[in-house]
């Protein structure tokens, strides 16, 4: 298999949709699209429902925005692969393509000779921001954990009076006793500790020295 051919069948298969007007550019690119191998079809104006399952979505940038276009986008649980449609590069319609965020962008009118491009890279630069997404959500998840069991410490330390040792050595034989992560063992001792000083603070009732 030739490299254009494996970048073709990568491609083949894929669910498009485009939102713009059926007009000689709508029909030109579902007639590439379909020759590609995608599912493609073209809806005007955007539904106000979500689509289901879509890979790439070719939308229509205008000098002003689209509300329907912002609006569909936002209620897709998967953002799509996003191909900017613009006819020209006015200030305004760049600003659009940016706010959008846009993976590529095919110039109007359309021709055979970009589609494919445009495509390729689109889904190239867009898996790789799905994958830095991936890094940053385990980092970000990494360090709330870390924060959790240096939380979960220090309240085990001032309440039983142990070491930082002694302290995470009980948490992990309850995780082990209980069949439970680590870092559930310190969440259930936080929202412990949260509820019982919110008990003692309800109970004690307002100081002497408070006014109310």
């Amino acid at each position: 298999m030739s490299e254009d051919d494996a970048i073709i069948e990568r491609l083949r298969g894929l669910s498009a949709l485009v939102l713009h007007p059926r007009d000689g550019d709508a029909e030109e690119l579902l007639l590439q699209l379909n020759r590609i191998g995608c599912r493609a079809q073209a809806v005007w104006p955007p539904p106000r429902v979500d689509a289901e399952s879509v890979d790439i979505a070719f939308i229509l940038v205008q000098e002003k925005p689209s509300e329907p276009i912002v609006q569909f986008l936002e209620r897709q649980s998967v953002a799509p692969t996003l191909i900017g449609l613009a006819g020209y590069e006015s200030p305004s319609v760049l600003n659009h393509l940016i706010e959008l965020k846009v993976d590529s962008v095919l110039t109007k009118p359309i021709r055979p000779s970009g589609v494919l491009t445009a495509m390729v890279t689109g889904r190239r630069i867009w898996q790789e921001c799905r994958q830095k997404d991936r890094m940053i959500g385990k980092l970000r998840s990494k360090v709330e954990n870390s924060q959790k069991m240096t939380d979960a410490k220090l309240i085990l330390m001032r309440l039983h009076g142990i070491e930082e040792q002694a302290a995470y050595q009980a948490m992990r034989q309850q995780a082990m006793e209980t069949r439970q992560s680590i870092s559930d063992i310190a969440e259930a001792i936080i929202q412990s500790h949260e509820l019982l000083s919110s008990v003692v603070t309800r109970a004690a009732g307002p100081s002497e020295d408070d006014p109310t």
